[in-house]
Order: C-alpha cells, then structure tokens, then sequence
C-alpha cells in the first residue's frame, strides 16, 4: 500500500542515481503516469541499460513506493518484442516503453527503444494458427459445456471466471490485436469496439450477479461461429514421440 510523501518521478530519480547507477535512462510508466493510480498501486519502471548480463524483474519498497522494475538492454528488449510477448500476444513491456516517461531525461538510445517498441506495437501479434484457434475452440466449448447445468451456484462462477479470460484472449487475437487478461481486458476492448465492450460486460455482469448464463453462453457461441463455432467432435492433439518415462 502506498504511503510516500514523495512524488513518482522523485523516487524514480533517486532509483536511478542510487540503485540503477550506470544505467543509461528509466522509464518511469503505469497507472501512475496516467493519472489512474489508487493507494494500492505500485511504481512500474523500465531501467534501460546499454549491457546488462540478463535481463531480470524484481519488487521492493523504495521512500514508501512499491516499486515493479524490468530491467534491460537493447538486446534483451529486442528478444522479449519477437521472441517472446510477440507470440504470446501481448505487448505489455512495448506498451511501457512508448508510455514511459523518461527519467532523468530522453537519450538516444531510449529514442531509439521507444521507435522499436513503436514499431513491434504496430506490426500486432501473428495470426493464431489452426490448431491454436481449434484448442482455443476446445477450451471455451468445455468450459461452456460446465455453465448450460451447473451443479451449484459456486460451479457457475468459477467456469464464468475461467471463461472471461478465455473468451477476451479469443476475441482479440482472432482479430490479430494484442491481447489482455483481467483488469485490462475491458480498457483493450473499449479501445477496439466500445459497443462489444458494452455487451461482452454486460455479459458477464449478468452472470456473476444473478447466476443467469444465458446471455455469456449465446455471446460465446456468436464469438465463435465465423472460426468454425464449438468444438468437440473430431478434436486430436499427439503429444510428442519423447514424451515417454523408462522405468
């Protein structure tokens, strides 16, 4: 819980000079710098380094902040754009990066970072492949098959909660966006269609509120019917020929 009387960029500043010495800028980005954050958020850095042996994240309090701090170099931040968020589909560290205000001040190098993260931004996640988009198919068909006769209340909830994260997964990548996951799946998804955002919401308000699933169920089943509707019927995945423990 934050209780500083100092400001973000001030600790931020005192980050790089004390802890991050060497380091050649910091992002300094989040709900923080977008005028969004409650007592409970935390302080979410970037620290830009011209060579760093690996890359890491770490948590602490620094002046009464909970700080979360990526730290990186070029190379690292190049991996994490193609290597890795790009085939997860999400952009959060891109995200920072052409969010971040720099501390103590822009360099070259943080120009040039916030032109690669511009660009990854741009260029989106690659299109799901066919036996992606029919697991993702069989995941949500499953989970639905649980919500049509719940055994109890308790039941319903939870396959609703499973299914929240599923569905916004499916619907942003179907759509080659970057995807979201919990609290940020709604900010995403009113960006992108602010009248499916509104019926997706309402969806799930009716569900967690009344128990009604219904309206989330219909919603899935339209959600997936351009990309080939439920999936059970026919469904196979091998499991690789080294999967295999000798006793």
């Amino acid at each position: 819980m934050k209780s500083s009387t100092h400001s973000p960029l001030f600790v931020t500043k005192e980050l790089f000079e004390t802890r991050y010495k060497g380091a050649d800028c910091v992002f300094v980005t989040g709900s923080v710098i977008r005028g969004e954050a409650t007592a409970h958020s935390d302080l979410d850095l970037v620290v830009l380094y011209p060579r760093v042996e690996r890359a890491y994240r770490e948590s602490f309090f620094h002046k009464g902040w909970p700080v979360e701090a990526f730290i990186h170099d070029p190379e690292t931040l190049r991996y994490f754009f193609n290597q890795v968020d790009k085939h997860l589909g999400r952009a959060t560290l891109a995200e920072m990066i052409v969010d971040g205000h720099e501390i103590p001040a822009a360099t070259v190098l943080t120009s040039e970072m916030k032109e690669l993260a511009s660009a990854a931004l741009r260029e989106g996640p690659p299109a799901l492949a066919p036996d992606d988009l029919a697991d993702r198919r069989y995941h949500i068909s499953e989970i639905l098959d649980d919500m049509r006769e719940p055994r109890n209340r308790a039941e319903l909830t939870a396959s609703a909660a499973l299914l929240y994260n599923e569905l916004a997964d499916f619907y942003f990548r179907t759509r080659r966006s970057w995807t979201a996951s919990g609290k940020s799946v709604m900010k995403r998804m009113r960006r992108t269609d602010s009248v499916f955002a509104k019926k997706f919401s309402e969806s799930f308000d009716e569900v967690f509120t009344s128990g009604q699933a219904a309206r989330v169920i219909a919603l899935a089943e339209e959600m997936l019917a351009p990309h080939g509707g439920l999936l059970f019927e026919g469904y196979k995945r091998d499991v690789p020929l080294e999967w295999r423990a000798k006793s």
